[in-house]
């Protein structure tokens, strides 16, 4: 370690201790900050060189439902549709409201405008660069701090690679998320010291651009900016001044980043309010909490295993503890390593006094609040903060904010080896050098001791082994550069940013969590064939009536959202954001990655039933014979028309059309249809059941004939013949944001057979045409409940 800043015990003093007068700040021109920048790009290259270069792709996540929702929106654009409903996935979905759909994600958008079909390495590539861009925002805040340019680098690192940017890179919108959250800082902090509008405004947009992903890493960013605001107000003297001269700056802000997120967020409110997800209790919240045990990564980076086969991994919750731990969070969500030399940075600097004064004091808190938020059922923290912040029952994992951990220890990382670095001694204080100790020892015999009670030592004994090495090294290197901080500071830049570089690229490298072979997932480029694919592919059909439905039922992890990029049209998928209508009918959950998470309900008890008729389920893929799944079809099974290497592939020869014009209607409420999962009647050609409305219904019509003429993902335009009236039935899924049309009239959708579209059709009707249409559906929400319109959108009587 740095030489410690006492005597040895009975040495005598010989001479007066000299006064430390602190040295003035080093000047580091613009020339230097450019190279700077240039080796994090360079270091940045070399750690995401396995991906960028095809070796490695992002697995979990990143393909199963980020991958697809990207290739999904090149396809769409390039195609000239719009990419704001899906019909691809449980049966119908509004991207336009859904947060992880990318569309209002800068980089991905403008990665779909460049190419219709974006590779593995592509899309994982603008992963990692929104991360280095993010580091560049460090870097800018560093250099108005005049921190030494080898903190800087490191703080900018740590940002981009360290912690849950690292571990957790396959969560593609969290990233998204966390990458502007520099940018914002630095604006916020530059607003508010130069009383600027400009910063101000610019500190508005990249805070924008963070709630366009409006997950929980958003909402943790959005708390730690107003925290740096309130404090700054708090904090000095002239309260009430300080708190006028911020007027301009905030209110610019305000009014650039409520222009950026007013309408997405508006569109993901509405889609929440009518979903499967609009509240998340406590009890729910808590199982996504660390176990206290995983403050240990913050210095034994793989301590239990996390890099390795999964049966290996022995940390919380896992199936080598002896009791269980009420936690259900994946194992790389576990980690706070972040690299030895943050940490030596974080733990100095939270040893200063200068951590403690006025504006920094929000970090110091907010970093140890954040901590404590991700433990969540393991300290009152979150308890508390669930019930004071609102907007918090919202998300349903606290190790979320190991993101903000991350991001926060970085910045406090920058602060504490810029003190050491600036004063150019080897030598730490008392109270820093006891500190670091006990925070690099403890975690150390904590983990031995772990390991010691779980039977998990010989395991274990490498990775501490690893953990003294790099400890040694980093300490061995920052002597280095704390010689040289003055003298050749791009020297000792260079020495640090190599030094963390080689820490990460052994302590974080890639590994099952975050990098896969490409192979596995050749199922997912168009252009390569699957047996199982091609077989869906060329057997359904999509013609004048019929529009065949899939299924894709536990065929593995990164299959349901498959669709989306095959263009086959999916009963279910993945996301945790449904039409919480449609969920409930045929019992879609957020996955469906093994076959005995395939539940089904009330609606729909089986696959020989009549709503697996009306959604025109033709083909059921599994990966397990389907009465396994369904046992009623032991008795009356459904014929078994293909046998590939990765499925049994069903037909339902009962699957109805697409569209039927229907002869007679009657009122029905639909959500208690769907409840009980009892029909009226199941003669679905001769009878719908619609929702109750003013509209008279038509009894005992001749029917006549529906034709589609268009099918795109946001219109259907359909061919109609009722000489004398009579219901259309379009057996896609209803949501308030699509309208129709009928010869050129509006005319309104009903809600029928439970999930379903209708129009009533006017005797001699010709042409019927769905637009979906989230802007108009929005002012139409905005006025039903302002009671301006009613249901049918007329005015109120």
């Amino acid at each position: 370690m740095l030489q410690r800043n006492r005597l040895q015990e009975g040495e005598v003093q010989a001479h007066p201790r000299k006064i430390d007068y602190p040295q003035p700040a080093l000047e580091i021109g613009t020339r230097q900050w450019i190279v700077v920048g240039l080796l994090l790009l360079a270091c940045s290259l070399a750690l995401t060189w396995p991906w960028l270069s095809g070796r490695v792709t992002i697995p979990w996540d990143a393909k199963a439902h980020f991958h697809a929702q990207v290739a999904f929106l090149a396809q769409s654009i390039h195609s000239g549709q719009s990419p704001f409903w899906a019909p691809y996935v449980f049966g119908g979905h509004p991207q336009i409201a859904d947060p992880q759909a990318m569309i209002f994600s800068p980089p991905y958008l403008l990665l779909a405008f460049l190419t219709p079909n974006p590779t593995f390495a592509m899309v994982d590539g603008v992963a990692f660069a929104s991360l280095v861009f993010g580091a560049l925002g460090i870097l800018g805040f560093a250099r108005d701090r005049r921190w030494h340019p080898a903190a800087a680098l490191v703080a900018a690192l740590a940002f981009a690679f360290g912690s849950s940017a690292a571990w957790r890179i396959q969560h593609i919108g969290q990233i998204e998320s966390l990458t502007f959250f520099p940018w914002a800082l630095w604006m916020l902090e530059r607003s508010l010291r130069l009383h600027s509008a400009r910063y101000g405004a610019l500190s508005g947009l990249f805070a924008g651009l963070v709630v366009l992903g409006p997950d929980q890493v958003a909402f943790l960013i959005l708390v730690t900016l107003a925290a740096f605001v309130i404090v700054h107000w708090l904090t000095g003297e002239a309260r009430w001044q300080r708190i006028r001269s911020t007027v301009r700056p905030l209110a610019a802000g305000a009014l650039v980043g409520s222009a950026i997120i007013a309408l997405p967020t508006l569109m993901v409110l509405s889609f929440a309010d009518g979903s499967n997800r609009a509240h998340i209790d406590l009890e729910e919240a808590y199982l996504g909490s660390l176990h206290p045990s995983s403050l240990i990564t913050f210095v034994v980076s793989n301590i239990f295993g996390t890099i390795g086969p999964p049966d290996d991994y022995w940390g919380a919750p896992s199936k080598h503890w002896p009791y269980i731990v009420y936690t259900y969070v994946a194992r790389n969500m576990a980690i706070f390593y972040t690299g030895i030399l943050p940490v030596i940075g974080i733990i100095t600097w939270l040893c200063r006094r200068e951590a403690y004064s006025r504006r920094l004091v929000v970090l110091s808190i907010l970093f140890a609040l954040m901590i404590a938020y991700a433990l969540g059922r393991y300290t009152p923290v979150f308890a508390a903060l669930y019930h004071i912040l609102p907007g918090a029952d919202l998300f349903r994992r606290p190790a979320d904010s190991v993101f903000i951990v991350g991001a926060l220890g970085a910045v406090l990382a920058g602060f504490g080896l810029n003190a050491i670095l600036q004063r150019g001694e080897q030598r730490l204080p008392l109270l820093a050098d006891r500190a670091l100790t006990g925070a690099l020892v403890v975690p150390v015999l904590a983990g031995i001791g772990m390991a010691i009670w779980l039977g998990k030592l010989g395991q274990a004994t490498p990775e501490i082994i690893v953990a003294m090495i790099t400890i040694s090294v980093s300490f061995a290197a920052l002597a280095y550069a704390v010689r040289h901080a003055r003298s050749r500071p791009m020297q000792a830049t260079l020495v640090l940013a190599l030094c963390l570089t080689g820490d990460f690229a052994w302590n974080i490298r890639p590994n099952h969590s975050t990098a896969l072979p490409p192979e596995d997932y050749t199922f997912m480029q168009p252009d390569k064939p699957n047996e199982t694919l091609d077989y869906l592919k060329s057997n359904v059909v999509q013609d004048a009536t019929r529009r065949d439905r899939v299924e894709l039922a536990g065929l593995g992890f990164d299959w349901p959202n498959v669709s989306l990029i095959h263009k086959l049209e999916n009963t279910l998928g993945y996301n945790p954001l449904r039409v919480a209508h449609y969920g409930a009918a045929v019992g879609a959950r957020d996955h469906v990655a093994g076959w005995d998470q395939r539940k089904f309900s009330a609606m729909m008890p089986g696959y020989r039933s009549p709503f697996a008729n009306l959604l025109g389920l033709r083909y059921i893929a599994t990966n397990v014979p389907i009465e396994r799944i369904d046992p009623a079809l032991v008795q009356n099974p459904l014929p078994l028309v293909a046998r590939t290497k990765d499925t049994y592939i069903y037909e339902n020869p009962d699957a109805l059309p697409r569209v039927m014009i229907v002869p007679e209607a009657q009122a029905v409420d639909q959500d208690a249809l769907v409840k009980s999962g009892i029909w009226p009647s199941t003669d679905f050609r001769r009878t719908v059941f619609v929702e109750p409305s003013a509209i008279p219904l038509p009894r005992r019509s001749l029917g006549g004939t529906a034709k589609i003429t268009n099918y795109s993902n946001t219109t259907v335009e359909i061919e109609v013949s009722a000489q004398r009236s009579g219901v259309l039935l379009l057996n896609d899924v209803w949501h308030p944001w699509w309208f129709a049309e009928v010869d050129g009239m509006p005319a309104k959708i009903l809600r029928a057979n439970g999930v379903f579209r209708a129009v009533v059709l006017p005797q001699g009707a010709k042409k019927v045409v769905f637009r979906f249409e989230p802007i108009r559906g929005l002012v139409r929400r905005y006025l039903l409940k302002r009671g301006l319109i009613q249901g049918d959108g007329t005015p109120p009587a």
